[in-house]
């Protein structure tokens, strides 16, 4: 149990009453008066403001400093009345407290903690697994359990209150998701959901409705035995929750309430309380309103069909069923519902009213649609008294799905007949469709003779209205849902094609864009508005306008005075929800459709216009507007690229028109050209590309908002080409960005060969940059993956070769697609010169066996196979690859027991053909034998005759092992390892990381630097944070602070290992770099050269060296870093009784700076005692003798130790007894941390992460 005292301080196990029993005596004294001074010191700080209880939490900064708002579920750093009160868990919980009753719990959590666990890789609000959100993470029990969090007390929810968040979860990890308000003795469900859920983090948006006095918020996640659990929430936002403020006087025309705030005078009798205390709904200000809220019953309307009336308390009927009415926002309040099958209309009258000419009779009503994307609702009004039929006219039209909200609306009548209302509605499988709050004007009045109106309702003629509005077309020419144009009748999948099927191009109009057959301009002077339809629900939508002087902009895109174009408008709704302009359903497109618009924006900061494309339910942000800069026309090309049929388009806007700056947004002169799918070019089919000119057939995927960018040559980034050229370009955290990875892809391409060798260059570049795999995708298949790279490679560019094999139909279409993961967040990934050529590739430099055998062949007997452990059950081999270090990784392995490879008999496996090697060269390769022993493994090396170059007869062991071979070949060669078998059972070998590196090989724990890391592993840790060393040149661009030269060579051009600390971040633990495994020495010498460069005052990295067993780690050696930019050297002499591995660890020793650690010219002397180094050069920084430190600080350790006794003696002479404690810290020798001249305890010791 945990809990806190009345002053803050926590107390584990004990309340806080009995915090004094659990203090030595002689100290009491001192910690009441310190705690007295404490009270008495918060005493004499001045409050800034005293808020009243009521005032608190109640989403209005009363406070100059808006300090009565924090810790309310939410921060706000601002007082200005559009404020979002947001929480974004980067500091705090923000008040959010876990109320959960089992283990299955809430807590603040980041990604970075431990990446290997389910749940999101990157927070919400940064995308980076640095930021922090509120999870529940997987629960095993078998139990059902719920996991609940709930926000503080919050007061006074306004009527258009909106709360956002986005959550992270997957339909296999959790059974259902809720969220509820509570206040009084009531608990409302704001939205509930069972899945299925999209992958990655998704949006949700409720509307609290007006809740008076306090309340609480919750949401919980609920699991049974078959759901893991992982769940995980960010970014809250209170949007329009605060009441309006009171004020002397109101702006003209608006109205003045009786607690002094200010409402709008069409806020007045719409059913909801806008004030804050109700007098906007006053009933003698509304007294000649006629208000229906099916609370007793229809009132004066008349339910045709379809309609029930009905309330949320009980069973809910349907998944999509309301939750709570909007007259009372209770689940006790009634409403009118719809569940007509698909197909059936519902239908609802109104009374008979007059003529509303010249007066304006209106209708507000609140309206909801949900579970379904093929429900909708129309308003229709019919004129009546007319001597000849006459169909309804549509006023209002909205579908689709707009979630667990009741949406506001308003019509305006103005007849110059009798007239009625038809509310008409049709629901899609599994939605709903309700109504309420149906509010007519003090100007709509009933037609007197009662008998009239009873007769015009009656019969077959009011069932026939609705109908009688679909569209009629030619009787006998072309089947409903088709377009007759002359002779031809085009069906619905041919209208917006982009191709011309009717000789005017009738069915390419409405379409967006063209009212011409030649797709031209729309330039939105005809009413139809190219087809675009307003689909806002909230207090804007886009509207068909002509420009005018008084306001802005003055003239349309044209610059015609009395020109048209689609502008942002204020609406009735009641929410703050964007306006959205939809195209009908479009496609399919060309690879090179682009979109031209000229468009007018202009806003604070928090206003957007931008342009998305809606496709299978998925939405894609293609264009955002700039920061407002501008208040005149501005004209933008969007490429769309190629996409299926059906897609849309959809202008997306959000911006105050009530600012007094006179914001807005407009679009006009909108194009879309070269849509056409039939249409190529040449560069569409060309796969080889160094990117000078344009991308080629390479163009970016969709639906993901981390993209690749073809890029210049500027700065940190070059190409390889020329080194000041063109490449693609992808950095995973620019823009913000949040799904899984970017997509680079082909056009389909047919292949006329039967293999084709595909060589690219690619740059992974960052102390914690993710994946770069390269894949085959065909129409119908998974895809089918060729090549991938993890992590940095380092600061250069490397060269990679695949070989494509094609089947013979020459039918057969296929796409390359490379794909950049976003499994990392620091650093940037680059691709260039892409080239195809005809026939095989060479065997590739590096194999690590993750996405296939490289190639490799497997002899005669077949014996060599690729697997991994990760189901457990593999029967031979190591429980994990060396490549990922788990059990998911990939290698090759050959059993070799009698009863599958008889003693002295031989297991080949061969490489490819490599291309010559003229220079030397090394070939290293990672080897895994079996505790019993497997016998011989032969390393050949082929040209036109073999010649044996290695034998390892080794006994196993846990570790993976280097071995490496010196090669220099004037023409081709393969590589051959022999498996010889001794006979003993249970016995296998295994290999993996297969790489051909320049330069020849080097002494095991040595390196410097020069060609690569040598032996030298920089796998990340996730229990370290995840980052790793990185290598380069001191004369290639970085973004990353380093040595201008290195030690080797003493030049530019000289290369080195290093880390940038200030990557670790807030949180960041470490970074390793570890040499192959050595074997056991009693004494041998290592001698390194190593760099720190940080500010003087602000410098807290550490390099450590480390020695890594089966028994720990002990740190033989540490320094922080300081402002010297100079190379210093080091030698360390160690023992080990057992193999060991040595660890150049990166760290952070308090708050990050900007600065690099390096290394260079790392050499291990097996055997050797360390030579006392002359000391006149000034360089030598330290030299330690681990044997002597243990001297020392042992030592130093029984000083301390008497030190300790002797104050433990005179607290027992001064009676100050202290309790001991039964836990007990084994120490040893690994516990030590020794440095040149002092000896640290450190606060744990852990093994291998």
């Amino acid at each position: 149990m945990t809990e806190k005292s009345p002053l803050g301080y926590t107390i584990l196990g004990h309340p806080p009453s009995s915090l004094a029993m659990y203090l030595p005596r002689c100290l009491l004294s001192t910690l009441v008066l310190f705690m007295a001074s404490q009270s008495l010191g918060k005493t004499w700080v001045p409050s800034h403001c005293r808020s009243s209880i009521e005032a608190v939490c109640n989403f209005v900064c009363d406070c100059g400093d808006c300090s009565d708002e924090a810790q309310c579920g939410f921060h706000s750093a601002s007082t200005t009345p559009s404020t979002l009160f947001t929480c974004n868990f980067e500091q705090d919980p923000c008040g959010w407290q876990d109320i959960s009753t089992s283990g299955y719990q809430w807590l603040r959590d980041r990604a970075g903690a431990l990446l290997d666990r389910p749940g999101p890789h990157s927070d919400h609000t940064h995308g980076t697994d640095l930021g922090w959100y509120m999870a529940v993470r997987t629960h095993h029990g078998k139990e059902a359990s719920t996991a609940t969090l709930r926000s503080p007390v919050m007061r006074e929810a306004a009527s258009t209150c909106e709360l956002r968040l986005w959550f992270h979860t997957a339909s296999r990890d959790v059974a259902r998701l809720r969220l509820e308000l509570t206040h009084g003795v009531e608990t409302l469900t704001l939205w509930q959901s069972s899945g299925p859920w999209e992958p990655g983090w998704q949006e949700l948006a409720v509307n609290t409705g007006r809740v008076q006095g306090d309340f609480k918020v919750m949401f919980s996640a609920t699991r049974n035995a078959t759901h893991r659990g992982a769940v995980a929430l960010d970014d809250m936002e209170f949007r329009d929750c605060g009441l309006p403020i009171p004020q002397a006087s109101c702006p003209l025309g608006h109205h003045h309430c009786q607690n002094k705030a200010c409402v709008q005078p069409h806020q007045l009798c719409d059913g909801e309380d806008n004030c804050g205390d109700r007098s906007d709904e006053d009933p003698l200000i509304c007294s000649h309103h006629m208000v229906t809220d099916f609370e007793t019953g229809l009132g004066p309307w008349n339910q045709l069909e379809g309609w029930t009336r009905n309330h949320s308390a009980g069973s809910i009927v349907s998944p999509a069923w309301p939750h709570r009415d909007h007259s009372r926002n209770s689940a006790y309040g009634f409403f009118l519902v719809s569940m007509a099958k698909p197909g059936t209309t519902a239908i609802l009258s109104s009374p008979e009213f007059q003529a509303s000419v010249p007066y304006n009779c209106s209708l507000t009503f609140y309206y909801y649609l949900h579970g379904s994307e093929a429900s909708h609702f129309e308003l229709f009004l019919q004129a009546l008294g007319l001597n000849t039929s006459q169909a309804p006219a549509l006023l209002r039209s909205r579908h689709g799905e707009l979630g667990t909200t009741w949406v506001k609306d308003r019509v305006d009548i103005q007849s110059a007949h009798p007239f009625r209302i038809l509310l008409v509605g049709e629901t899609g499988p599994g939605g709903i469709m309700g109504l309420d709050d149906l509010i007519m004007s003090n100007h709509c009045r009933f037609v007197s003779d009662v008998s009239t109106l009873q007769s015009s309702l009656s019969g077959p003629k009011a069932l026939a209205l609705y109908p009688q509005t679909s569209i009629q077309l030619p009787q006998g020419t072309c089947e409903p849902g088709h377009l007759s144009c002359g002779e031809l009748c085009v069906p619905p999948e041919q209208l917006c094609d982009f191709q011309q099927h009717c000789a005017e191009g009738e069915d390419e109009q409405k379409c967006g864009e063209a009212s011409q057959p030649a797709w031209g301009t729309t330039d939105f002077e005809s009413v139809s508005a190219g087809g675009w339809e307003d689909i806002s629900v909230g207090k804007l939508q886009w509207q068909w306008v002509e420009a005018q002087e008084s306001r802005k902009p003055a003239r349309d895109a044209n610059r015609d005075a009395h020109g048209h174009f689609l502008s942002l408008q204020k609406a009735w709704g009641q929410l703050r929800s964007e306006a959205r302009a939809l195209t009908p359903a479009l496609g399919p497109s060309g690879p090179h459709c682009e979109l031209h618009m000229a468009y007018y924006f202009y806003s604070q900061p928090q206003g957007f216009l931008a342009l998305v494309v809606v496709e299978k339910g998925l939405r894609e942000l293609l264009w955002q507007a700039p920061s407002s800069s501008s208040q005149g026309w501005t004209v933008e090309k969007v490429l769309l690229g190629a996409r299926h049929r059906p897609f849309q388009l959809e202008f997306v806007s959000l911006v105050d028109l009530d600012d007094p700056g006179q914001p807005g947004a407009g679009v006009d002169n909108v194009t879309l050209s070269n849509c056409n799918p039939n249409v190529t070019t040449e560069s569409d089919q060309e796969v080889s590309c160094n990117f000078e000119r344009h991308s080629c057939s390479w163009h970016t995927g969709h639906f993901t908002d981390a993209h690749w960018h073809r890029v210049k040559s500027h700065g940190s980034k070059y190409d390889h080409t020329t080194g000041q050229g063109f490449f693609m370009f992808l950095d995973p955290t620019d823009p913000p960005a949040r799904g899984q990875g970017a997509l680079l892809l082909t056009r389909p391409q047919v292949s006329v060969v039967p293999k084709e060798c595909l060589s690219f260059w690619y740059h992974l570049y960052g102390p914690q940059i993710g994946t770069l795999r390269l894949a085959m995708r065909k129409n119908g298949e998974e895809d089918i993956l060729l090549w991938s790279r993890s992590g940095t490679h380092g600061n250069r560019w490397h060269q990679a070769w695949v070989t494509l094999h094609h089947q013979p139909e020459a039918s057969t279409k296929h796409q390359l697609l490379f794909e950049g993961l976003r499994d990392g967040y620091h650093g940037t990934m680059a691709l260039d010169d892409v080239t195809v050529r005809p026939g095989p590739c060479w065997a590739p430099r590096s194999c690590s066996f993750e996405d296939s055998d490289c190639g490799f062949s497997l002899g005669g007997s077949g014996l060599w196979i690729r697997q991994n452990n990760a189901s457990g059950l593999a029967p031979w081999g190591p429980w994990a690859d060396h490549t990922t270090e788990t059990a998911q990784g990939y290698y090759m392995m050959v059993n070799t027991s009698p009863d599958v490879l008889a003693k002295g008999h031989v297991a080949s496996l061969t490489s490819e053909e490599h291309q010559p090697v003229p220079r030397p060269a090394c070939l290293t390769f990672w080897y895994h034998l079996s505790f019993h022993n497997p016998g011989t493994l032969r390393v050949h090396v082929e040209q036109s005759t073999r010649r044996q170059e290695l034998s390892i007869s080794d006994h196993g062991g846990f570790a993976w092992r280097l071995g490496s071979v010196n090669v220099e070949a004037e023409q081709a060669w393969r590589v051959v390892f022999e498996a010889v078998a001794a006979g003993v059972e249970h016995s296998y070998m295994a290999l993996d990381d297969i790489f051909l590196q320049e330069g020849p090989c080097t002494q095991p724990g040595s390196c410097d630097f020069e060609s690569g890391l040598c032996g030298w592993s920089h796998l990340v840790w996730p229990s370290l944070g995840g980052y790793s060393w990185d290598w380069s040149s001191g004369a290639t661009p970085s973004r990353y602070p380093k040595p201008t030269v290195d030690h080797t060579l003493g030049t530019e051009a000289g290369h080195f290992a290093f880390f940038e600390t200030s990557m670790l971040g807030p949180g960041g633990q470490a970074a390793w770099l570890r040499s192959e495994p050595l074997p056991a020495t009693t004494a041998s010498c290592l001698h390194f050269w190593y760099f720190m460069g940080f500010p003087e005052h602000f410098y807290k990295g550490e390099l450590k060296v480390l020695l890594s067993s089966t028994q720990g780690q002990l740190a033989v050696w540490s320094q922080g870093g300081h402002q010297r930019y100079q190379w210093l050297q080091v030698q360390i002499e160690v023992s080990s009784s057992e193999e060991f591995q040595i660890v150049f660890e990166a760290t952070l020793g308090s708050q990050p700076a900007l600065g690099p650690i390096a290394l260079d010219d790392v050499e291990y002397l097996a055997g050797q005692h360390c030579k006392q180094p002359a000391l006149s050069q000034g360089e030598m920084d330290a030299y330690v003798s681990v044997p002597a430190a243990v001297g020392g600080a042992l030592l130093f350790f029984m000083f301390l130790v008497l030190l300790g006794l002797g104050g433990w003696y005179w607290l027992q002479k001064q009676h100050c007894p202290f309790q001991r404690s039964t836990d007990t810290t084994t120490s040893g020798f690994d516990n030590i941390l020794f440095n040149e001249d002092q000896v640290t305890l450190p606060e744990s010791t852990t093994s291998n992460p």
